[in-house]
């Protein structure tokens, strides 16, 4: 059989895997996290055993069979893009192991109540099994295996939203800032294979549920604005913090996390069971934002405040987890705090562009976090104001001279002495970094 029919071949059975996969992490997430609903509904003070025990179950798997499984997953699909020339330094940032430990570390953290998305860790796990498929192309060449990571990544996000034009975007926007004609059609026939394989099993649905809004009038312009520089601000301030912890962290405090790795991440999780007692906080939120989503009704005030403090908690102990969907959960909060100052035809409208406007802060993809945006919830009657946003938010954001998955992919790589990662840092974000404590 022909070289480029062997590669063909893998990257159609990598991508159905892909789909595969996704499916069945999204249906073990929304069984692990309808249990943990379950028992919080009959104890309250469930979240106070479950989260701390449970992360220290985690932390303790990580640490015997999931080193590189930590975290997003994102950064290290990035990093991994910089290194397919070399395969045994590839193999430390996707592979098998990682794979199959970042799958039970994320069900096992949603089952426990951790504020934390499967999403973004799909992307490493798409990645991970796209690059295992190499092994039936015996094509010993270094763009061939960055095709199939690359791929592989837009696949899992795709797929785990079931937004393929996202998967794109976020592929060309974020994992590669270049991508030659042949990677870009390998690209979108990985996309497109995984989605039919996931809505073959999931059907053809909304993530967030289909909205209904009026068609676009300047009125929005006025709440646009101000929640979108909100969203820039408290976005970009959940990067910062998440990259600089030395900065803002006691020094006595990061000497004991290091010397007490396991107590610190139960003290992380008595903190979110704390702040769950004054909002709906646990898990990627997805629920609680399906519901405002659909219905227009505001979150609680607390929300937001609350679900920051816990998805910081939760980024501080180094466990694997996403961040898209609990950022779009922070907009949601963020949205319903303007919801009483408008008209009931704008309710829907304020919680979407919070969501939007707080995923390209976060990321600083505008493009992807408004695509993705919109495919999750069939809201084309909003692509002006949704682009709008994200556009705002992300250049708001830009104050705080972080970018939260190019800085942490930089770490990634920083263990093999690699040079900086292209693109990371712009010509008018200069680098600022001292040395930073490396997450667990």
């Amino acid at each position: 059989m022909p070289h480029k029919t062997q590669a063909t071949l893998a990257l159609w059975v990598g991508a159905a895997g892909v789909g595969l996969i996704a499916v069945l992490l999204a249906k073990a997430a929304e069984w692990a996290f309808a249990g943990f609903a379950l028992l919080q509904h009959r104890w309250w003070w469930w979240p106070f055993i479950s989260l701390p025990l449970g992360g220290i179950l985690i932390r303790w798997v990580m640490t015997r069979i999931g080193q590189g499984a930590e975290g997003s997953g994102i950064p290290q699909t990035m990093a991994a893009l910089q290194v397919a020339d070399d395969p045994g330094k590839t193999s430390k940032l996707i592979g098998a192991r990682i794979a199959i430990a970042k799958f039970v570390g994320i069900v096992m953290g949603i089952g426990c109540g951790f504020v934390l998305g499967r999403e973004g860790p799909t992307v490493q796990i798409g990645a991970s099994l796209m690059y295992a498929c190499r092994r039936f192309a015996p094509i010993a060449d270094p763009a061939f295996r960055r095709q199939l990571i690359l791929a592989g990544g837009a696949a899992g996000i795709a797929a785990a939203f079931n937004t393929p034009l996202a998967g794109i975007v976020f592929a060309f926007e974020e994992l590669a800032r270049s991508v030659e004609e042949r990677t870009s059609g390998k690209l979108i026939g990985a996309v497109i294979l995984s989605g039919v394989v996931s809505l073959a099993f999931l059907g053809n649905y909304t993530y967030f549920g289909r909205i209904h809004v009026p068609q676009f009038t300047y009125s929005i312009l006025i709440p646009l604005l101000p929640i979108s520089i909100a969203a820039g601000l408290i976005g970009g301030l959940f990067s910062w913090l998440c990259v600089h912890q030395t900065r803002w962290l006691p020094s006595t405090l990061l000497d004991w996390r290091i010397r007490h790795p396991y107590f610190f991440v139960a003290a992380c999780g008595l903190l979110i069971a704390l702040c769950g007692l004054g909002a709906p906080i646990f898990g990627s939120g997805a629920e609680a934002t399906s519901h405002a989503v659909s219905t227009g009704e505001p979150l609680p005030w607390l929300f937001l405040p609350l679900k920051f403090i816990g998805l910081v908690a939760t980024f501080l102990t180094g466990l694997p987890g996403g961040i898209f969907a609990p950022a779009l959960s922070l907009g949601a909060g963020l949205g319903s705090w303007f919801v009483p100052l408008f008209g009931m035809e704008l309710h829907v409208k304020l919680v979407a562009i919070g969501m939007t406007a707080m995923l390209a802060a976060v990321t600083r993809a505008p493009l992807t976090s408004a695509v993705i945006m919109i495919e999750m919830t069939d809201g084309h009657e909003m692509v002006i104001s949704t682009l709008a946003a994200a556009m705002v938010a992300s250049t708001v954001a830009r104050v705080f001279k972080t970018r939260l998955y190019h800085e942490i992919a930089e770490r990634s790589l920083a263990q093999f002495a690699s040079p900086r990662l292209e693109n990371s840092a712009p010509p008018d974000e200069p680098s600022d970094k001292k040395p930073e404590y490396q997450q667990p």
